[in-house]
């Protein structure tokens, strides 16, 4: 693979560090960088579930913490469709990302986020997933109320697949990132342009992506 991933946040969405010389740097068509000698900024819009590419980012397969659960209005739970699902500034460094995944309450009442999000690479104009889907890392999971305009954020590390064996990561390029919600079975897509890679098959041992629990703000860390 002659690229590294990388991911940063530009004007409200997401961010990477320079992680080698050959990195490339994601971006959205209306992203501009900032880019120093330790990281690189980037932003990503976001879209429900409905706008994204096909219908495969519903069917596809959320292994590993899908954030499915069944959320309703009836229990005050954040609903996908009121959410707005973005990708905020973060860091990098020893060949990770870190970023936060920021889940803006847009609706017209408050509701309630908790536990993790379902975060996995995604492709072509099905919205095919790439590789295993972010793996949970052990942490509190508070209830978070969010009232209109309020944000919640769950911390995202990806690893630069530059760092695995090429014939096991079997690297490939990545239109953006497919996200479920905390209990919600219907999925938001964040499209990413610019030269971002994931590996496509599972690398035994290695957790290319992992996520943590949804904390206040949007600065998940």
């Amino acid at each position: 693979m002659t690229r590294s991933i990388g991911i940063a946040a530009v004007a409200g969405v997401m961010a990477v560090g320079l992680l080698t010389a050959a990195c490339g740097t994601p971006r959205s068509s209306n992203a501009s960088s900032d880019t120093s000698t330790t990281s690189s900024t980037t932003m990503a819009t976001s879209t429900t579930a409905s706008s994204a590419p096909s219908d495969g980012v519903n069917s596809a397969s959320g292994a590993k913490g899908d954030g499915s659960g069944g959320a309703n209005e009836a229990n005050g739970q954040c609903l996908t469709g009121n959410l707005k699902v973005t990708v905020g500034g973060g860091d990098a460094g020893a060949g990770h990302s870190f970023i936060p995944i920021v889940f803006s309450n847009s609706g017209t009442a408050a509701c309630t986020i908790a536990a993790y999000p379902g975060v996995s690479f995604v492709t072509g104009d099905d919205g095919r997933q790439v590789g295993d889907p972010a793996t949970r890392v052990s942490a509190s999971a508070p209830a978070i109320t969010l009232q209109p305009g309020q944000a919640a954020s769950a911390a995202l590390s990806i690893t630069n697949p530059g760092l695995y064996d090429p014939a096991q990561c079997k690297p490939v390029a990545v239109r953006g990132l497919r996200v479920y919600p905390p209990n919600n079975t219907a999925a938001a897509f964040v499209p990413l342009s610019g030269d971002v890679q994931g590996c496509s098959a599972h690398v035994p041992n290695q957790e290319p992506l992992k996520i943590k629990p949804v904390v206040a703000g949007a600065n998940a860390q």
